[in-house]
């Protein structure tokens, strides 16, 4: 993709990324948008849902520029107040229920939380946190009950700025890998069009599986948001489980999976302990990896076993998250990440400089379109 049709993405992407689903609400309002077990959300329900939600955050005293954060799993719940929150210009803090207490009340006090929001429904450890936050059990329309914490009276709203590009719509928090969690301002321009670049393939025929946890930035923009921006469906899995894949995968018609080498290991283990003999391929035509280094010989293997390439990708939060990624329809059986995306330059640097060993070949920056080779790893 050259950089004229870049500048052309960016100039048709919408301000929100709550405007993603409006267009879908009108044109197609019956077309499932949501799945959550046995409930499922039309895009005209979700559209509702959401501008119901917007009030209801209203009413708690969230307002434009506050960081609102929802400490929850996958679900419907969740979906529809990260929305909710574009709605009324706030930002949403996402975070994942099993992080520790200490990282839980690291963020709430970093981040300067107006308010916090528990599924309590979903998640024994949103439950756990809401007790000890002091929440308060409340049924809301169309979300089910929640835990809402106390209002926090001593933060203030960041400006709102008129410019998409400028105005943040998330704090999506780091992995602490390097030491506490750090918080990564994403606009609703930076999610829309790494969104929209990861979705180019898709398009309303397709269901795609969503365990990546929406709290991190793959199961946010690179699942959630690039889904729904093509009015595709989207199955929300709190917790990841071979069994529940393999079965969603005969009988649901799932037709996209994006997931962590971690998880693709299991599903051979999977097929081995219930002594199956391959496992189904049903609807599925596309395979995507990222988020850690994936093993040549796991790689052959998952694609021996669906018949399909595995797509390795390589991003950063910071990026929202694309940087590079290997083109379904130029399969590779190397490691390779692929080329980078439009919008992204790099920088060769030295092997031995104080780099991840998948990063170690390019240094990433945000800026104008280019095109690159592909990014292979380097030697160990």
């Amino acid at each position: 993709m050259d950089g004229t049709a870049a500048r052309q993405i960016l100039a048709e992407l919408p301000d929100r990324i709550s405007d993603v689903i409006k267009p879908f609400a009108r044109q197609t309002p019956h077309h499932p948008a949501l799945l959550q077990g046995d409930v499922t959300w039309t895009y005209g329900d979700l559209s509702t849902i959401v501008a119901s939600t917007a009030v209801t955050l209203a009413d708690y005293g969230v307002r434009p520029g506050d960081r609102f954060m929802i400490v929850s799993e996958n679900c419907l719940a969740r979906a529809a107040l990260l929305f909710a929150t574009s709605e009324i210009y706030a930002w949403s803090v996402v975070v994942n229920p099993r992080l520790s207490d200490r990282e839980i009340d690291l963020i709430r006090g970093h981040s300067g939380a107006r308010r916090v929001f528990y599924t309590i429904e979903v998640s024994e450890g949103a439950r756990q946190h809401a007790n000890r936050h002091g929440a308060a059990n409340v049924a809301l329309p169309g979300l089910g009950t929640l835990g809402i914490g106390p209002l926090n009276e001593q933060t203030e709203p960041e400006p709102v700025e008129t410019d998409p590009s400028r105005q943040v719509a998330a704090l999506v928090y780091t992995s602490g890998t390097t030491g506490n969690p750090k918080g990564v301002m994403l606009t609703h321009r930076n999610l829309l069009f790494s969104a929209r670049i990861m979705g180019t393939q898709r398009g309303p025929a397709d269901k795609a599986y969503c365990v990546l946890p929406i709290s991190h930035i793959v199961g946010y923009s690179g699942i959630l948001l690039a889904s729904l921006m093509v009015g595709a469906t989207v199955q929300l899995v709190p917790r990841f489980d071979p069994a529940a894949l393999v079965f969603a995968i005969a009988n649901d018609g799932i037709t996209l999976i994006f997931g962590v080498p971690a998880k693709y290991q299991r599903l051979p283990e999977y097929k081995t302990v219930a002594g199956i003999e391959k496992l189904p391929r049903g609807k599925l035509r596309r395979l995507a990896v990222a988020g850690a280094p994936l093993d040549v010989a796991l790689k052959s293997r998952i694609e021996a076993e669906f018949g399909l390439p595995l797509s390795n990708g390589y991003g950063i939060t910071e990026c929202a998250p694309a940087i590079a990624g290997a083109r379904a329809e130029t399969p590779r059986s190397d490691d390779s990440v692929g080329s980078l995306i439009a919008g992204i330059e790099a920088r060769l640097v030295k092997p031995g400089a104080a780099l991840s060993r998948r990063a170690r070949s390019a240094s990433y920056t945000s800026a104008v379109p280019t095109s690159c080779g592909d990014i292979t790893a380097p030697p160990r």
